[in-house]
């Protein structure tokens, strides 16, 4: 039996969303192509985990962003959006596609729960 570890698995998906990612900024699609659709079945369980995968990436940036401008002094969330947006903009475009999907909408509520203890500048009880 072949177990794939779990830094395999991740290097493979984000290889996989990066060349889906490249294909649909070339063809102008901001919705995933049917070509790509037993790909991302097989790797992410539909297009649910893919977008989810997305959406990590997303909010890793936007949070790594937000946390180096904050270092520098300037606590502004829409400028760290604005630069990662600029710097991902496939990717952005993407998720703004799929806005309304319901596998985005627990992420989104996560990473909003993130974002207002981190700019609220309070700290922070352990759980």
């Amino acid at each position: 039996m072949n177990i794939l570890s779990r830094s395999t698995i991740i290097r493979r998906r984000r290889a996989l969303v990066h060349i889906v990612l490249r294909d649909m900024a070339e063809t102008g699609d901001t919705t995933v192509p049917p070509w790509w659709e037993a790909d991302i079945e097989q790797e992410f369980g539909g297009l649910s985990g893919f977008l989810a995968e997305l959406s990590r990436q997303w909010w890793t940036a936007y949070a790594a962003h937000l946390d180096a401008l904050i270092e520098l002094g300037c606590d502004e969330p829409a400028q760290a959006w604005a630069d990662v947006a600029e710097q991902m903009p496939q990717l952005r475009a993407v998720l703004d596609s799929y806005l309304d999907e319901s596998a985005l909408a627990e992420a989104e509520r996560r990473h909003c729960d993130v974002l207002r203890w981190t700019t609220r500048r309070e700290s922070r009880t352990a759980a």
